[in-house]
């Protein structure tokens, strides 16, 4: 990601959050009619897991200028996922639904420019949850 993308991600956060779990609804409202078989990954009751999602995001482009904290949190969750059943291949359906929900949320929408940057934070995020990343292996414990 360049130093650019990172602001623009950082900077349209706020606009995104408005309604509080509006994302993440809809992030998993598009993610279960794409893969429906990854439903029964995730508790019935999606309250919490909203919430979990939410504040994960947070941390994460809050810390997207700091690569090792990012990978300090990811590495461990990658596992996590891992032990619940996500797969490697789930990774490329939560990047479309995470971008279907973010411009479905983003209050006057996303730019262009806002797209890809978010498009290249994911790619980086997914890359180190699934091991694409330089010298990491998330899937070795």
């Amino acid at each position: 990601m360049t130093p650019e993308q990172i602001d623009m991600v950082q900077g349209s956060l706020a606009r995104i959050l408005r309604e509080e779990a509006a994302l993440a609804r809809a992030f998993y409202a598009e993610l279960f009619a794409m893969v429906p078989q990854v439903r029964p990954l995730f508790p019935e009751d999606m309250g919490a897991q909203t919430a979990k999602l939410e504040n994960a995001l947070i941390y994460v482009v809050q810390n997207l200028k700091t690569p090792g904290a990012l990978e300090d949190t990811l590495i461990p969750l990658a596992r996590r996922h891992i032990e619940y059943g996500a797969t490697p291949a789930h990774y490329a359906a939560v990047g479309l639904a995470l971008m279907v929900a973010l411009k479905a949320t983003t209050p006057g929408g996303l730019t262009h420019a806002e797209q890809n940057a978010w498009l290249a934070a994911y790619t980086a995020i997914s890359d180190m949850m699934t091991g694409e990343y330089p010298g990491q292996d998330m899937r070795s414990a």
